[in-house]
């Protein structure tokens, strides 16, 4: 689970760094896979807490049922990687643990409380990130660079901004790294108890490393260049947009999609440009398969409880 979601959600961090030249596919994952990996150590336990216990409590959450969720959202986030789709593993992980609760202890036994502030965080941040993208790209290309018709100084700015854009990939990096670690391991960080959380914590962190280094080129081309082009200063508006808005929601605890988030900057800094320069066929793809995820991780988190009763 943590390979896969890894090398789902290294491109919300590092992509737009690509899409824009300023990294190369290479150094671009290596320096996410270090930054998620100190992320998901050290700032992931407000989101851990509520992927792990905030719907189900972990009281009636026996490993085969950490297992089924895992389980779940990983085959599902299987098939999106194969097909270069960027999802939300906060989706996945989130609609894997509804469906096993709706079959195991029921909806009157689960946390809707914390369900419905999650499901509105999904909707909130990706609109405020496409909000906060557009006014910070229409700021910079209004008020500043516009302004600059010399093109050597609007190369020599553009520079500066893929400095200023490997900056807040790292930052972005830290983030997703909290996000990723809390998808991947929250639900057996509570089943098998704190005292083995480390353990299950170092694991995922090693995990998410591997899944960046080996798989994760395959999504990050796909924020970084298919959405809309990008160059230095669209792509540090839309990086350090959606960054600070997924810092805001990790540190409230909310496991928001990083992806989405990244996706509504990338168009919010599309649309500042004008709306010609989006590729509208790319982000029906990318809505369809969110929309599908839902219902598809509640499924087979459902099949696949009936399937283990039956063994067990």
């Amino acid at each position: 689970m943590a390979f896969n979601i890894a090398a789902n959600d290294i491109g919300n961090s590092v992509g737009t760094a690509v899409g824009s030249g300023s990294l190369t596919m290479r150094k671009a994952l290596i320096l996410g896979a270090i930054f998620e990996f100190i992320g998901a150590m050290y700032l992931g336990n407000n989101v851990i807490k509520t992927v792990g216990s905030g719907i189900i409590s972990a009281d009636t959450l026996p490993a085969t049922g950490a297992f089924i969720i895992t389980l779940a959202a990983a085959l599902w986030i299987t098939i999106t990687i194969i097909k270069k789709i960027p999802i939300s593993g906060s989706d996945a992980i989130i609609s894997a643990v509804f469906g096993y609760g709706l079959v195991s202890v029921g909806i009157s036994s689960m946390n809707l409380n914390v369900l419905g502030l999650i499901l509105a965080s999904w909707v909130l941040s990706p609109l405020i990130g496409l909000a906060i993208g557009f006014i910070l790209y229409y700021l910079l290309k209004n008020t500043f660079l516009d302004k600059v018709k010399d093109i050597a100084v609007k190369g020599r700015l553009e520079k500066i901004f893929s400095y200023l854009q490997i900056g807040s990939s790292a930052f972005a990096a830290l983030n997703v790294g909290a996000i990723d670690i809390a998808v991947a391991t929250g639900v057996l960080y509570y089943t098998f108890g704190t005292s083995a959380g480390f353990d299950i914590k170092i694991i995922g962190a090693l995990a998410i490393v591997v899944g960046i280094l080996v798989a994760g080129g395959r999504i990050t081309d796909t924020v970084g260049r298919r959405i809309t082009d990008l160059i230095p200063s669209r792509g540090f508006a839309a990086q350090i947009s959606a960054a600070s808005v997924v810092f805001i929601f990790a540190i409230l605890g909310m496991p928001v999609s990083p992806t989405q988030t990244l996706v509504g900057t990338v168009i919010g800094v599309g649309l500042a440009r004008g709306s010609r320069t989006i590729r509208l066929d790319v982000i029906k793809n990318i809505a369809t398969t969110w929309i599908v995820t839902i219902p598809a991780c509640i499924a087979i988190s459902i099949s696949l409880y009936f399937i283990v009763s039956l063994i067990l």
